[in-house]
């Protein structure tokens, strides 16, 4: 129940399974290499870049003030398939690149493009639902979306990118993402839960340096946290971006995942799971009375008093 995920990275051991903790990544020919140099000639990713909060808060500031904000697509759910059993269901819980945005259709988002990937390989129909909300960090995954998921066989979960923007800081985060996965679990006990893992925030077009390169730390320190979380959990599997990725993996707001992006992404989720021959497949509990999350919110506009503390907390 384990493999590489692809896109020139390392399958992090969020597994007990020695399996996953082997497997790597297949390499990218068409990934830039990275490196890119700060004034002075000094590596971004290597300098301290605390002194830079001050611009850096004002840069965050104006990005929330001009940043171009994309819908999400509209549904919630589909099916790929020709009715031939087992039948799997797939769950997406998270942020915006649950719910879609970027992409100009839901059939085209990570979930999405990973259930019709499983349904190629295991030639079964498999079922797919969002629960994402725009603007999502952790916290409000925690009590306000992943409560009303249905059960499902694979859960994917994309939660961190608007903890690393906010500042919360990683043993609050590690806290609220081990309670998703125990959630998660007591909805479907034997689930199979693939975190998405956070992307590399110093190659987001639209964050200007230096608040690329603090929201990349920031992110770093994020995923290892998880990487802790979910080395105490089974049947749990993450996803490691590669360190660059190019602009066409973009969507046009140079912040969300494109379909190329959540194309590719999927792929390294199915290569984490699942395994070659499909397994005996649990049967599900009824659906949720909930309706799944999936609506086009943005986030709310912070503060100035907000952003700057945040900013500081974690300077």
């Amino acid at each position: 129940m384990s493999g590489p995920c692809g896109n020139n990275a390392r399958v992090d051991p969020l597994s007990a399974s020695s399996d996953a903790r082997k497997r790597r990544i297949a390499p990218q020919d068409d990934l830039p290499p990275c490196g890119r140099l700060a004034p002075g000639g000094y590596a971004r990713s290597q300098m301290d870049t605390r002194i830079f909060t001050p611009i850096a808060m004002l840069q965050g500031l104006w990005l929330m003030q001009k940043a171009p904000r994309l819908p999400s697509p509209a549904g919630c759910s589909g099916r790929f398939g020709r009715g031939v059993a087992p039948l799997l269901r797939v769950v997406g819980v998270g942020d915006s690149c649950i719910a879609g945005t970027g992409v100009s259709d839901l059939r085209h988002s990570v979930t999405a493009s990973y259930a019709r990937q499983l349904q190629e390989r295991w030639q079964c129909d498999v079922e797919w639902r969002v629960s994402g909300v725009n603007g999502a960090t952790s916290g409000s995954i925690l009590h306000n979306v992943a409560p009303g998921v249905a059960a499902a066989h694979v859960y994917v979960v994309s939660a961190g990118v608007n903890d690393a923007i906010r500042g919360v800081e990683p043993r609050r985060y590690a806290r609220n993402l081990h309670r998703v996965f125990v959630l998660l679990r007591r909805k479907s006990p034997h689930s199979t839960i693939l975190f998405g893992g956070l992307p590399p925030l110093e190659a987001f077009p639209v964050l200007p340096w230096p608040l690329r390169a603090i929201l990349a730390q920031r992110a770093r320190a994020l995923h290892e946290a998880a990487v802790a979380v979910a080395a105490r959990h089974q049947r749990v599997f993450g996803f490691r971006f590669p360190p660059c990725m190019q602009a066409h993996h973009f969507a046009s707001d140079g912040f969300h995942p494109a379909e190329a992006a959540c194309e590719r992404w999927a792929a390294g989720l199915l290569d984490l799971w699942p395994p070659a021959v499909p397994p005996a497949l649990p049967r599900l509990e009824p659906r949720t009375t909930q309706p799944a999350t999936c609506v086009d919110r943005a986030p709310r506009r912070a503060s100035r008093k907000r952003l700057q503390a945040a900013m500081v907390r974690r300077g």
